[in-house]
């Protein structure tokens, strides 16, 4: 199982990968943490039903989704996903997570790792 990590413009940290592997990542990097609440339950809510949402961002010219957050959690620093973008590749589903700057690489790496996943270096 890969993974592919990059950072994007903003110093976020994002992650592509399958669409199960994107929900376990969410509740693996919550459990590490200790925090995110709305914004991942929201995120996985999207991910689970992917085609509906991934209609509505192509209905919308949206390239990303932003989940809830709420916003005492987003002043505490509690939130862990910015956004997310889903793509189909094929027959793949394939969810592009963009942590919240609070979130380092090394919390996602870990998290990849104790899941069992390769990380492949991207460039953007």
């Amino acid at each position: 199982m890969k993974a592919r990590l990059y950072e994007i413009i903003g110093s976020y940290i994002a992650v592509e990968l399958d669409r199960e592997g994107a929900i376990n990542l969410l509740q693996k990097l919550r459990q590490n943490l200790g925090r995110g609440s709305d914004d991942v339950d929201d995120a996985i809510r999207m991910i689970r039903n992917f085609d509906t949402f991934y209609e509505f961002m192509r209905k919308k010219f949206k390239e990303y989704l932003t989940p809830k957050k709420n916003l005492s959690d987003m002043i505490k620093g509690l939130v862990i996903v910015d956004k997310i973008k889903l793509v189909k590749r094929d027959d793949e589903r394939i969810v592009v997570i963009v942590f919240d700057r609070s979130v380092s690489r090394e919390d996602v790496e870990k998290a990849l790792s104790e899941l069992g996943y390769s990380i492949e270096y991207a460039q953007t």
